[in-house]
């Protein structure tokens, strides 16, 4: 017998939420920009050794070329791929043409990896009429505009649209009938499920489940032994139910520091060392800016494209690099979910407030202590550049701050 879910009390009984996707999004845009590569295999990758595939275009799709594939193994099954250096500017550029159309019939629009959005039309039908035609409007005026086709979803949820694109792309428009959910998702193959792909799908296969009615199926109590809270939202996706609203991005200030690797890598000492260099100089720009952070976000983007992120609140508002390091230790740990190759770190400092003029009482001679190293080790940089303090290694806190202290007084 298969459960359903009750239905969380804040969201709207009746939702139009529509998934748009620009199918091979990096290769799209440079079809754009070259018409020439229009019908051809073309993949996007970075110039390196051991790159990996990050976009391939239908074509080369056929012929068994996918993302997270290795570029010399992409070119043996297909002798005529065309191999593109991803422009990222580009990119970005383009995600946010499509960004601003979109946000001119809606302002809750949430984009995604991969040109991927999701726009939320609830309430909007005596302005634009029904949520069916405006989501073709939607994708007409994307592909007249900027010369882009996409694959519309349109359904009551998120997860629904979204697979609903999936089965229409690389172009064309499904809506799911309020109510069709569970019966449109049940024959389709598991992987189409968000959130079924690497150790889940292989997990899954294993049990010989193969279509999501399967997955509705298993009991949630045997689906959380198997994958933990994950199995609790698998077993709602795979009843139609997803309540999670559309989130615009936050525009709130912060500062923001990043890296790329030179070759792809899963070295943990290696990341934590680029960890370390953003956090230094996150601390540079907010003691710069006379603010702290009270919450942090790390971001990792792997080999094959994919990306995963962990955040928190900090305990205590910090501008400083060890208490930045600290707590961004953490959340790296939290964010390597994989074991697939890190290509870049990301590090987003937020909800910025004026540092405070006092020190509290309890708090203060360690605080002193380690504003004081920060001061020396600047002081250090300054006069014989950055590398002259580096990341030693994944010890005890208490040893780091120990070290950089003993060289800063040597200094």
């Amino acid at each position: 017998m298969t459960a359903v879910l009750p239905r969380a009390s804040w969201i709207p009984r009746e939702r139009d939420i529509v998934h748009l996707d620009v199918t091979a999004f990096a290769v799209a845009v440079e079809r754009v920009r070259a018409p020439r590569l229009r019908g051809r295999p073309v993949v996007v990758a970075p110039p390196t050794p051991r790159g990996v595939v990050l976009d391939a275009s239908l074509e080369a799709r056929r012929t068994g070329i996918g993302r997270g594939m290795p570029v010399a193994k992409a070119v043996r099954l297909c002798r005529d791929v065309i191999v593109l250096t991803p422009d990222e500017p580009l990119y970005a550029r383009a995600a946010e043409a499509v960004r601003e159309i979109l946000g001119g019939f809606t302002p809750l629009v949430e984009p995604t990896s991969g040109g991927r959005w999701f726009l939320d039309l609830t309430g909007t039908r005596r302005l634009f009429g029904p949520p069916v035609d405006v989501a073709s409007r939607l994708a007409r005026e994307v592909e007249k505009r900027l010369r882009l086709t996409a694959a519309v979803g349109l359904a009551i949820n998120k997860t629904v649209s979204r697979v609903a694109a999936d089965v229409t792309e690389p172009v064309g428009l499904l809506d799911v009938a309020h109510g069709d959910e569970a019966s449109f998702l049940a024959p389709l193959p598991a992987a189409r499920l968000p959130g079924v792909a690497g150790d889940v799908r292989s997990t899954l296969s294993d049990l010989n489940i193969r279509i999501v009615r399967e997955i509705a199926e298993v009991g949630v109590g045997r689906l959380t032994m198997l994958f933990g809270r994950l199995g609790i939202v698998l077993h709602e996706r795979a009843l139609g139910i997803d309540p999670t609203p559309v989130r615009v991005p936050e525009s709130e200030p912060s500062v923001v520091e990043e890296t790329a690797f030179a070759q792809d890598t899963n070295d943990l000492p290696a990341i934590e060392s680029a960890l370390f260099e953003l956090c230094r100089r996150a601390g540079v720009g907010l003691r710069r800016r006379g603010v702290t952070a009270a919450r942090l976000e790390v971001a990792l983007r792997y080999a094959d494209g994919e990306k995963n992120a962990a955040r928190a609140e900090l305990r205590e508002p910090a501008d400083l690099d060890p208490r930045l390091f600290l707590e961004a230790s953490a959340l790296l740990v939290r964010a390597l979910t994989r074991r697939v190759r890190v290509r870049g770190l990301t590090l987003r400092a937020t909800r910025l407030g004026r540092r405070p003029r006092q020190l509290s009482l309890w708090g203060e001679p360690e605080q002193r202590r380690e504003a004081g190293l920060v001061s020396a080790l600047g002081k250090l940089r300054s006069k014989y550049g950055d590398d002259i303090v580096v990341f030693a290694g994944r010890e005890a806190a208490g040893a780091k701050l120990g070290a950089a202290e003993k060289s800063a007084d040597a200094a």
